[in-house]
């Protein structure tokens, strides 16, 4: 048991150094990237959905890996795995060779390439939603836009306000059918939206009250504060809801901005294993 222990540790501490290194380079906040994986796979690199093909540290479904890829693998050194995936011009993606595309999708379970595209998901889709919402944002508010993506997030905290009573599975059905302990009580009733909005709100290991004050702002690249050492020391949590997924299935995933990036051993595994493009 105190190897298994030992283990994990080791474990964690590759991951969270893969986010600390992520926010350093795509200006991200480290807290947002380390609460949103521990939300999400209970920093669990090679977690995997029982309810969608949500995947990775991250929990980015299909579709969404393979337009991030496709929009900027070029610029993390990932030009090849870029190549081998076409659009059908309808926001779907598609690879041509079976092996090609589980070798991409794969990277998903590479901690530095989910933390570099997390990191630069995270700020594209904060400044849609400033832009959407015309103020700043929270950290629940941006988690929103990880799982819901931007648009649907924006409609989340608007309905919060004009109708937080409505039926949140009703406004938000693709989400809901992947994320039943997201949208439904205990007893199966559907939540409300306020409620959903609520849920967005809460920290890892928090167990903050429905009630409970929002979340601050979210800043880039924001240091370790007061307090902090305190979450850092929660790396043994689990997500509450293993089965969530990242964006659901056929959402529309967005350009991120260029940075560098070392490959990893593992990456260029996947590059090397690529069946040549014949032109």
């Amino acid at each position: 048991m105190l190897a298994e222990a030992a283990q994990t540790n080791s474990a964690n501490a590759q991951i969270v150094a893969a986010l600390r290194q992520a926010s350093a380079e795509t200006g991200s906040d480290f807290r947002y990237l380390l609460r949103t994986a521990m939300r999400e796979s209970g920093l669990k690199s090679q977690a995997q959905s029982s309810t969608s093909s949500a995947c990775g540290l991250f929990q980015f479904v299909d579709q969404t890996w393979l337009g991030l890829i496709k929009q900027n693998g070029a610029k993390y050194g990932l030009g090849a795995c870029a190549e081998k995936i076409a659009s059908d011009g309808n926001g779907r993606y598609g690879v041509a060779q079976k092996a090609d595309r589980e070798a991409i999708l794969a990277l998903r379970k590479d901690p530095r390439v989910a933390a570099l595209m997390a990191g630069e998901f995270s700020k594209q889709t904060r400044a849609m939603l400033q832009a959407s919402l015309g103020r700043d944002v929270n950290e629940g508010e941006l988690y929103a836009a990880h799982f819901l993506g931007p648009a649907a997030a924006a409609r989340l905290i608007a309905m919060k306000s004009s109708s937080p009573e409505a039926n949140a599975a009703d406004a938000f059905p693709q989400a809901a059918a992947a994320n039943r302990n997201v949208f439904y009580r205990a007893d199966g009733s559907a939540k409300t939206v306020r409620e959903v909005y609520d849920w967005t709100q809460k920290q890892p290991c928090a167990g903050a009250p429905a009630d409970a004050p929002a979340a601050k702002p979210v800043t880039a690249a924001a240091p370790l504060q007061e307090g902090d050492d305190l979450l850092m020391g929660t790396l043994g949590w689990q997500p509450s809801r293993p089965n969530f997924s990242a964006l659901s299935d056929g959402d529309d995933a967005k350009s991120l901005a260029p940075m560098p990036f070392l490959l990893t051993p593992g990456v260029m595994d996947v590059l090397a294993g690529l069946v040549p493009s014949h032109r």
